[in-house]
């Protein structure tokens, strides 16, 4: 086995479960700031206390730094060189940053309590 090609199988795999997580909360994310945009912060599905409109915003910007991240990734799966190393691992770790804050910015607005949605809210906060 040749040096550095240990984890080279497993990463295709792992990339494409994060490119689908990051794509159901993209999904989420701005369908629900749309949603918070036009006024319908009492629709059923949607939460209404003020670090929502924080949450979903960073949620945003987590999964389009996530999917930016990914598709690095793949391209570093498909040369395979220490060249393009540096900007697919910087990428992750700056993708894994945003989405850290935004488990935490998910955390207070669950701290924060009143009017959440069910559905909506709930699924995005597990992610």
């Amino acid at each position: 086995m040749a040096t550095g090609n240990t984890g080279r199988g497993l990463i295709s795999t792992l990339l494409a479960v994060i490119s689908v997580m990051y794509l159901i909360v993209l999904g989420l994310a701005s369908w629900s700031l749309d949603k918070y945009i036009n006024g319908e912060q009492h629709h059923p599905h949607l939460g209404g206390n003020p670090a929502t409109s924080f949450m979903l915003v960073f949620a945003l910007l987590a999964s389009v730094l996530g999917i930016s991240s990914v598709v690095t990734g793949l391209l570093h799966h498909r040369v395979w060189r220490s060249e393009t190393l540096g900007s697919a691992a910087s990428l992750a770790i700056i993708s894994g940053a945003i989405t850290a804050l935004t488990f935490g910015l998910a955390c207070k607005e669950i701290a924060l309590g009143g009017h959440r949605g069910r559905r909506l809210l709930g699924s995005m906060e597990s992610e």
